[in-house]
């Protein structure tokens, strides 16, 4: 897709699924996190629910308090010592309750939490302020979106080496993007083509750990990632505003954004900060 523009195909509200925030894709099965939400989502590819898989205790209420919630705002699938599993990672924007990432063996449907406060002490020597909103796979390495906000609004990649779930910080590039305080919030790499798809959207919000009002999002396509990526800055030149598209984008912020086992196919997952998911398709 080296010059297309994508295309809108559908959208769907997810019932009673609070504050959708990151999605991937293994076998055909979509596994939605929701940010202050306590299960699993499990879809299959016509995103009819499955099953939900219990990461936290939760009570009466739908959504779990800010004030202690893991924040899990990125997800990949990755190689754990030789099976694939899914990795949910806290946002670390509050330590240490969003310090931890929890690794999802899909067969057994069973979750282990993962201290990661050493890796992420070593991600806040490296930026002013922590802020894990997006991840992917780039070969063996895993590489991490980190957002920025209107006090510090510089957004950054950084790639982590790892064995199992134990990561170490490689280095870090600077994202340079042709809209002011876009913050990233998803991201996805296809290694056939070799092109990374990323999520932004703007918020008013002065830290890592207020909301604020919804802005616009947008999608980024880089075609000829990992050339790029050797640099330490990435400049973005393809951004495309959301709204644009189709008018379903307008007042949803996008969290994630994942490829689909079926080619030329991209999946969305939107939050409104009022609680609901929805989950959006486009072509490419």
């Amino acid at each position: 897709m080296k010059d297309s523009k994508p295309s809108y195909e559908s959208s769907k509200l997810l019932a009673r699924y609070p504050s959708g925030s990151t999605l991937c894709q293994l076998e055909g099965k979509f596994y939605i996190m929701g940010d202050d939400a306590a299960d699993v989502l499990v879809l299959d590819g016509k995103w009819n629910e499955l099953h939900r898989i219990a990461i936290f205790p939760k009570g009466d209420q739908l959504r779990l308090p800010k004030a202690s919630k893991a924040d899990v705002e990125s997800s990949v699938v990755f190689d754990n010592n030789g099976k694939p599993a899914i990795l949910f990672l806290g946002s670390g924007s509050h330590s240490p309750h969003r310090d931890s990432m929890f690794v999802l063996d899909p067969e057994l449907k069973h979750v282990k939490r993962v201290d990661a406060s050493s890796f992420y002490d070593e991600l806040r020597g490296e930026v002013k302020e922590l802020n894990i909103e997006a991840a992917a796979m780039l070969d063996n390495q895993l590489l991490l979106g980190l957002r920025g906000n209107n006090t510090f609004p510089d957004n950054y990649m950084a790639l982590a080496d790892h064995s199992g779930a134990t990561f170490k910080f490689h280095r870090k590039i600077l994202i340079q993007a042709p809209v002011p305080h876009a913050g990233i919030s998803g991201m996805d790499y296809d290694a056939r083509q070799d092109i990374l798809f990323i999520t932004f959207s703007s918020e008013d919000t002065a830290n890592a750990y207020d909301d604020g009002q919804i802005g616009e999002s947008y999608l980024s396509i880089v075609n000829n990632a990992k050339q790029l990526l050797k640099k330490d800055k990435l400049v973005l030149t393809e951004f495309l505003k959301l709204s644009d598209l189709h008018p379903e984008f307008i007042e949803q912020k996008i969290e994630s954004v994942s490829l689909s086992n079926e080619p030329g196919r991209l999946m969305l997952i939107a939050d409104d900060d009022k609680g609901n998911t929805k989950i959006f398709s486009l072509r490419y």
